[in-house]
């Protein structure tokens, strides 16, 4: 079955018969396409193709344009306007038709093309060629299991081309003739391109090690391609993470951005847990020996480490228990029978540094500094 569309540029059909009719300027059944498979074995055209070729030849009423160009010159390249291209017809394994020359094409900027053209045909009408651009189809042949037919060396026979639409018929210069290919002045600014290249590459492929010269410079010109390709795309993906912002990253590449964000979070948990644990050793060793250097302080600082304190604030909570149990054991009996006298002063240094915290607001180490008796000398 068809499977794509592709603009082709076939070759040029040559196969002689042509006449000329001066008084009506018409070259008259020059060769279009002939049957077989393509030089380059892109595709084959066979009876199918040749009928399809026929019937959209005839479907205008003006005819097909025609233009002449280049052998080599590409399916897009146009050159100068010729005429219209009329009466195809089926020769046996060729289709024929006739050039229907234009008025317009004696009085070319560079002179008289029409003339040119039906001399050419006349002086050697043999090589009189011409080539279609065509928007085709390509059709494999199929066994009956579905694999693909091969010839007998094993190969895969050509596609079937199926001709879509027929855009034009062209008439080329013969590459023979004498003011042919480079020296004519009668190709359009998209032709000279092929022909001023075919005109190099023939006197180049004249010289006996042409093609070793071409072969060594391709070599070099790959590894030279090769190496400058590699340097700028490292220079791109450099200039590429200097301007990245994170934003861009997880908007532009969300995949990347994932995995990257994977690796540092699994790293960063690795790293993490075990700076943890060293950290989380030294805090609870440090409250442990801290709580030795007070009475009875074991409970107090189990609890220390199970809440997450500091060793600072286990440090004070140590101490404001030992203050809490040096008030008890020193606080006087209130009761009815022993009522305390309300504006006493305070007297004991435990007392003093107790109204002192009371009044200045601040922690009982604090108190007790700024409370102590002076030792007397």
């Amino acid at each position: 079955m068809p499977n794509k569309d592709i603009l082709f540029r076939t070759d040029i059909a040559r196969a002689g018969g042509v006449r000329v009719s001066r008084n009506n300027e018409v070259i008259e059944g020059f060769a279009v396409v002939t049957k077989g498979v393509t030089h380059d074995e892109r595709g084959e055209f066979d009876e199918t193709a040749l009928d399809k070729i026929v019937e959209l030849g005839n479907q205008p009423k003006m005819g097909i344009k025609s233009r002449f160009g280049h052998p080599n010159m590409s399916s897009t390249a146009l050159g100068t306007f010729l005429g219209r291209v009329k009466n195809f017809r089926r020769d046996g394994s060729i289709v024929r038709a006739d050039l229907h020359i234009d008025q317009t094409a004696h009085k070319t900027p560079d002179g008289d093309l029409a003339g040119y053209i039906m001399e050419l045909a006349e002086s050697d009408p043999d090589a009189f060629g011409s080539s279609m651009v065509i928007h085709w189809d390509e059709e494999y042949r199929q066994e009956k299991d579905g694999s693909l037919t091969k010839d007998e060396k094993g190969n895969t026979l050509p596609p079937l081309i199926r001709v879509k639409k027929l855009m034009s018929v062209d008439i080329v210069d013969d590459p023979a003739a004498n003011n042919g290919l480079f020296g004519m002045p009668f190709f359009s600014e998209s032709v000279k391109p092929s022909a001023e290249m075919t005109a190099f590459l023939d006197k180049f492929l004249e010289q006996p090690d042409a093609v070793e010269r071409v072969i060594a410079f391709l070599e070099r010109y790959r590894m030279n391609k090769d190496e400058f390709q590699t340097i700028l795309k490292k220079q791109e993906v450099k200039t590429m993470f200097e301007n990245l912002t994170v934003e861009q990253l997880k908007k532009e590449r969300p995949d990347i951005f994932d995995s990257v964000f994977k690796l540092g979070l699994d790293e960063g948990v690795k790293k993490g847990g075990e700076y943890g644990q060293k950290q989380e050793r030294e805090r609870v060793v440090s409250i442990l020996k801290k709580a030795k250097a007070f009475k009875d302080m074991n409970d107090l600082a189990i609890a220390a480490v199970e809440n997450g304190l500091t060793l600072e604030q286990a440090t004070i909570s140590f101490q404001d228990k030992q203050l809490a149990g040096l008030q008890h054991a020193q606080a006087p009996d209130v009761g009815p029978d022993n009522d305390e006298d309300k504006g006493k002063k305070p007297t004991t240094h435990l007392e003093r540094a107790h109204a002192y915290k009371q009044e200045h607001n601040c922690s009982m180490t604090d108190a007790l500094k700024a409370t102590a008796e002076k030792r007397k000398q």
